[in-house]
């Protein structure tokens, strides 16, 4: 039994955030196409310190998060186009943050990680066959490219909206 995910989960549109799930794949490549712009424009006043009262991590500390999950994802896509199995484990979040030290990642370079992440995410993206690429996600299921893409656009427009209610609302 996999995980529920995606919409089933969320809800469509999402009940946070209000990402809608069921847009198309080139809406969402779009969105994270803008999140170095977006994010950029919403950190400009920021240190990268501010943290909601509800959340568990920093604004700089959510922009690490969302430059690695679209850098593990492009990984995992170009393993595909390159050959590799499709089967791709879960990763634990914290631990990534831990390991990594987010804390004592700057705002600056947590962006320009974005950046860079985003990048190769789109150029992996664009080498993958739009049909018949199955990853096999071991928590999730099958995951096409289509609901890689959309996951992966969830994740950093969902960190966007967590970004912005943490400026509004930080210690």
């Amino acid at each position: 039994m996999f995980d529920e995910w995606g919409p089933a989960l969320y809800g469509d549109p999402c009940r946070a955030c209000g990402f809608a799930w069921s847009g198309s794949v080139s809406e969402a490549v779009y969105t994270v196409a803008g999140l170095p712009s977006a994010y950029e424009t919403l950190l400009s006043t920021a240190t990268g310190k501010e943290r909601h009262p509800d959340l568990a991590w920093t604004t700089g500390e959510y922009v690490c998060h969302v430059a690695d999950n679209l850098r593990i994802w492009a990984e995992r896509l170009m393993r595909v186009v390159g050959g590799g199995p499709p089967v791709v484990g879960g990763y634990n979040e914290m631990e990534l943050a831990r390991a990594r030290n987010y804390p004592s990642i700057s705002l600056p370079a947590s962006l320009s990680s974005l950046k860079c992440s985003v990048s190769d995410w789109l150029s992996a993206v664009g080498q993958t066959p739009g049909t018949g690429t199955v990853l096999i996600h071991e928590e999730r299921g099958e995951q096409t490219l289509a609901d890689v893409v959309r996951s992966n656009a969830h994740d950093g427009f969902h960190h966007q909206w967590d970004i912005s209610r943490t400026l509004e609302n930080s210690l």
